[in-house]
């Protein structure tokens, strides 16, 4: 990893210190902590890559460098590009659905540092494999991100990281919108809700995720 040139300098390192711990997604109304590790769980088309190319569009328009290790190369880079994704400070780690591969790959992240977000995508992997993951790996990246600038989320449809995770965000799709007619239709519209599984008190968090395709 030391040879991988979009890792940050040591002085840069110093200068992202002064940056907000916190880092707020406006349009969904979630707000994430730097040097934490978090989790984001859902149902197919409940929001979650959405909610994550957002967060991806805002870093690297930023000038951060992110990575994604990509457990099942889901990932469309186009879609990433229409979201506003800066793709030439995106690292993006292929695993070919080997769940050995992503644990390793995102350690390896965890390492070499000056990453503004590790996005470890576990979304297409076994449920039974990944409830047999042991505890002691995410705690193993708590601990590793922990007075770093760097956010660590996961994804899965079921949350895995345990106490581990300082926030689990659990989505929930309520409706669709579509436009066109006949068989070939466009999402426009997905109506989702959000909900900390760590903070019990207060209802669900209704909000609205837009498609745009006038780039298309």
């Amino acid at each position: 990893m030391k040879q991988l040139s979009l890792v940050k300098s040591l002085a840069h390192l110093k200068e992202e210190q002064k940056f907000s711990e916190e880092v707020l997604l406006d349009a969904v109304g979630l707000s994430l902590v730097r040097g934490t590790l978090s989790e984001i769980v859902g149902e197919a088309s409940s929001g979650r890559t959405s909610i994550l190319l957002n967060l991806i569009s805002k870093l690297t328009r930023g000038g951060e460098v992110c990575a994604l290790v990509d457990s099942a190369n889901s990932f469309d880079p186009r879609s990433a590009l229409l979201a506003g994704v800066v793709l030439e400070n995106l690292l993006w780690v292929r695993c070919d659905g080997e769940l050995e591969s992503a644990f390793m790959a995102a350690d390896y992240l965890v390492q070499a540092k000056g990453f503004g977000l590790i996005w470890l995508n576990l979304v297409g992997l076994s449920r039974q494999k990944l409830r047999m993951v042991p505890r002691t790996y995410w705690y193993r990246y708590r601990n590793r991100i922990k007075e770093s600038p760097t956010l660590f989320i996961v994804t899965a449809e079921d949350p895995v990281a345990g106490s581990a995770s300082q926030q689990s965000v659990a989505l929930e799709r309520r409706g669709t919108m579509w436009s066109g007619r006949g068989r070939f239709k466009l999402l426009r519209e997905l109506d989702v809700t959000w909900r900390s599984r760590k903070h019990f008190f207060g209802p669900p968090v209704a909000t609205k995720i837009d498609f745009d395709y006038s780039d298309l």
